[in-house]
């Protein structure tokens, strides 16, 4: 009766996997949500099933990816098998929400480092390269226009040649938030849609509680002063401060980012501001280094504690 059940239910699930997969493939606009989508499947059945018939149901997926798809897109599969399995079984072992988040990250980290590999070793694509061509494009761009426009972009060339000669010693950390930036994704979706089926979910703290420890401050400072004795490039310090570097900035800026929601919560404003605050700085990025200060600044002297409600 539980074989049966197993496959029936394999069968609807690598239905909806195959589904995802081609919206994933071949719609692009749509992709960017059903792309959060394709864990989904395997972590519903490794919640039902348990790990070892998972493993089964990614060896279908994996037929079906290469049917409906290409070789290529063989990727797909292993790596949102992977990491839907994880979060299924972190499911059912009823894990705590950062235990959840920290499984799925590490999850997706390995993931990605085995993908960078094997695109350099087998498939002789090198991202580092790619990615510098991007922004050699960018270059092209950006002189194109200031020349039309009669504008000096000198300093912003500048900047981006200086980050072409950075972005590959810069790979370990942009692979670790991006890690993290996946993880909250795929949890965020499969945590809304398990409830539909029943499934015990980790409570999460609301995200203006969120603060990390007061040591975190400490680091940055180490960090920053690391920087100031110019480590050669190239050179295993300058590959540690950098990218130690720009994974506290991203934390403190979470920290900022969950004062701000904490503060308007407190005065009782609503959510439209903080979440327009947070839309725009993936529009104006410089806003981040005022939400960084804000991270440090509660950080270090218990902001949220001076903050009175109204009235």
């Amino acid at each position: 009766m539980n074989q049966t059940r197993a496959l029936t239910e394999g069968a609807i699930l690598a239905s909806l996997y195959a589904v995802l997969f081609l919206i994933t493939l071949f719609v692009p606009v749509l992709s960017l949500f059903t792309i959060f989508l394709l864990s989904l499947p395997f972590a519903i059945y490794t919640v039902r099933h348990g790990v070892k018939k998972s493993l089964i149901f990614i060896m279908t997926t994996i037929v079906l990816s290469v049917i409906l798809g290409t070789v290529a897109a063989l990727n797909i599969p292993i790596l949102f098998g992977s990491v839907g399995v994880v979060m299924g079984h972190l499911y059912r072992k009823k894990i705590s929400s950062f235990g959840l988040l920290a499984g799925t990250a590490l999850t997706y980290l390995a993931n990605f480092i085995l993908i960078y590999v094997i695109s350099i070793l087998f498939l002789d694509i090198n991202l580092i390269d790619a990615m510098n061509q991007s922004i050699e494009k960018t270059i092209a761009l950006t002189e194109n226009i200031s020349g039309a426009m009669g504008g000096d972009a000198e300093t912003t060339i500048q900047q981006l040649r200086d980050l072409i000669e950075v972005v590959p010693y810069l790979i370990p950390g942009l692979l670790v938030i991006l890690s993290v930036l996946f993880s909250f994704a795929s949890i965020f979706v499969t945590n809304l849609l398990m409830k539909r089926f029943k499934v015990d979910v980790p409570h999460w703290e609301p995200f203006r509680n969120w603060s990390f420890p007061k040591s975190i401050i400490w680091y940055y400072l180490a960090v920053i002063l690391l920087q100031l004795t110019n480590p050669e490039q190239g050179t295993a310090l300058y590959i540690i401060t950098m990218n130690l570097y720009i994974v506290l900035e991203m934390i403190l800026a979470i920290q900022g980012l969950a004062f701000i929601y904490f503060y308007f919560w407190v005065k009782k404003k609503g959510k439209t501001i903080p979440v327009l605050i947070t839309i725009s700085l993936f529009i104006i990025p410089v806003g981040l280094h005022v939400v960084r200060i804000l991270g440090i600044i509660d950080l270090g002297f218990d902001l949220r504690k001076r903050i009175k409600p109204e009235a």
